[in-house]
Formats: structure tokens, sequence, C-alpha cells
């Protein structure tokens, strides 16, 4: 998966497995939990799981735009700096990794405990099923993301309704509703004579992603209103799976895809036809 030195990308990548507890896992794997009482055990199964299952949707969210960032840099990287496009790859593979551990440290600290407690539970409780599928789906997420590839879901594989259809319709209506935002936002800055920078002009797009797929979704599908996370997984799933969806997705984007030239007063102008933002 990564050019180079074979030693050197060996390491990054135990590295990389660490920072999500795949390494902890293999490790660990045949360990059993320590002797304490049944109950106990019950209740700290009932402690960890949903701190799994946020750290889950975290890292999701953080891989999904790693792997729609990954492959701009290292084209990019290859393009201007290819002798020293290695070193500078495990540049970018080390800002991925600190970026994936403050987020593991920040959930778990919204949960009033520290990531050492946490990797610690995880080791008495690896033979549980939930524990051992979020560790796996942990590092997958991970290793995908560094190759450019949008993650799936820690967890089965279920869409929950979202066939190809019902994401393609989505997707259509979400595009619609993120230009709409956009060009809100923009207008609005303008009349406030406030200027826009590049880095301005990400975050509107960023949000605007984010609410227009969350409002596409929750029309299309009530019952999953404020699951963002089920219907980009269920995209990265088809994206995999399907040769057909794949060439229709690829339509829709050349179809309907926001492109924002003409905020900027002339095309290719450096600002970028396409929105940075990631997520859908």
């Amino acid at each position: 998966m990564f050019d180079g030195d074979g030693p050197r990308a060996a390491v990054r990548l135990a590295a990389a497995a660490a920072a999500v507890g795949g390494l902890i896992w293999w490790m660990n794997r045949q360990r059993k939990p320590s002797e304490i009482g049944e109950a106990e055990l019950d209740e700290e199964i009932a402690k960890l799981l949903p701190i799994l299952d946020e750290l889950g949707k975290s890292l999701f969210f953080d891989c999904t735009d790693i792997a729609a960032t990954t492959k701009a840099v290292n084209d990019k990287i290859d393009a201007s700096n290819p002798g020293i496009a290695d070193q500078l790859k495990e540049l970018w593979q080390t800002r991925v990794f600190e970026r994936l551990q403050k987020t593991q440290a920040d959930v778990t600290a919204r949960f009033g405990c520290t990531l050492e407690e946490v990797v610690a539970l995880q080791e008495r409780h690896m033979g549980h099923e939930r524990v051992g599928a979020h560790i796996e789906g942990c590092t997958a997420m991970m290793y995908d993301a560094l190759a450019g590839v949008l993650p799936l879901l820690p967890g089965d594989a279920a869409t929950e309704g979202l066939t190809e259809d019902k994401v393609v319709e989505i997707l259509i209506e979400s595009y619609k509703l993120e230009e709409k935002k956009v060009k809100k936002a923009m207008h609005r800055a303008r009349g406030k004579q406030q200027q826009v920078t590049v880095q301005d002009f990400d975050a509107i797009c960023t949000v605007a992603k984010k609410d227009a797929t969350e409002q596409a979704l929750g029309k299309a599908m009530p019952e999953l209103t404020g699951r963002r996370e089920v219907f980009l997984s269920a995209l990265a799933l088809y994206l995999r799976s399907s040769d057909a969806f794949v060439k229709r997705k690829t339509k829709v984007d050349d179809a309907s895809k926001p492109r924002w030239d003409s905020l900027f007063g002339k095309p290719g102008n450096g600002h970028g036809s396409k929105s940075k933002a990631t997520g859908a």
C-alpha cells in the first residue's frame, strides 16, 4: 500500500494499527479476562460498548475525510516533489495517526475515561464479539483511509434499507441542497462585504455538505435522521461491490455535483471546480 522503503513502511503500518487498537488485539488475542466477578465483567461491558460505538463513528468520519484527501495529497507530492516523496508521505501518515489518536482521546474524555483505561478494558474483553468487531473494523478503516479508499462503518455491513437506488436518490438531493447552502453563505458574506479566503470557503463547503447529506437522508428515510454515517458506509460498500454502481455515481457526479467556478468570477482560477469538502 505504501511506496518506498519496506521496513520503514512496516513500522508506519504498525504504528497506525496501534493508533486504533489493532496491534493490541493482535498481541493479546489469546488473553483471557482477569479473574474478577461476572457481575463486574458485565458492568465493564455495559460501560465499554457505548464508548466503542462512539469511537467507531467518530473515527469513521475522520477516515472518510482522510480517504478523500489522501489520494490528492499523494498525487501532489508525486508531481511536485518526487525526490522526497517517501519522506513527505510519511509526514502525511504521521499527521493522520496524530489526528486519529486525538479523536480517540477526545471521545474517551467525553465518557470520563482516559484512552489508556479504554484500551485496558478492550484487552480484558477481547473475546466479546462486539469488542473484537470494533477493533478489527477500526483497523480496517485506517488501512482503507491511507489507501484512499472510503471506509466501512465498524460492525456488520448492514445498509439498513439503503438500496443502491436510494443512495443515488439521496446523493442527487444532497448535491442540490449543498449548492444552495454554499451559494447562500457566500451571498451572505458578500452582502456583509466580508472577504472569503480559500480556508473560509472550504469550511463553508464542509458544513454545507454535512448538513445537506443529513437533510437529504432525513427526507428520504426519516428513520435514519441523524445517522449520516450509515449512508456514507452504504455508499462506500456499493462503490466496492458494484461496478454498475460506480458508473452510476460517476454519471451523477458529472451531472449534479456542485462546481464553484462561477462563485469566483472565472473558471479554473485555483479555488477548484469542485468542493474540497468530503463525506459523500
